[in-house]
């Protein structure tokens, strides 16, 4: 249906988005009901819709709450990450020592 799979033929119908006549265990969808369905469909170009994201102003307070909070706690210092405390300990011991390696797993 339409260059896709049949699941997604018959998601569209379970949820209600298809009109089917049934009769004796064939499911059918009817001419006008595939007319419509391709006068609905827009061209596509190859881009993706953007939709602008709404955020309210009380998620938005929320956040600013948050980050207030958790600089708050960090002493509003940035924190380090454990690469770079590796990397710096490391020179602290040597010039030609080399630096710690973690396994991944």
């Amino acid at each position: 249906m339409f260059g896709k799979s049949q699941t997604w033929g018959y998601r569209q119908i379970y949820a209600g988005k298809v009109k089917t006549i049934t009769q004796h265990g064939h499911t059918l969808i009817p001419a006008a009901e595939v007319e419509r369905i391709l006068a609905e469909a827009g061209n596509y170009n190859g881009e993706k819709k953007r939709v602008a994201k709404t955020v309210s102003k009380a998620e938005l307070w929320d956040r600013v709450v948050a980050s207030l909070r958790m600089a708050k706690a960090g002493g509003g210092k940035a924190k380090r990450s454990a690469a770079l405390a590796r990397l710096r300990s490391t020179k602290s011991k040597g010039k030609d020592a080399a630096p710690a390696r973690s396994k991944k797993r």
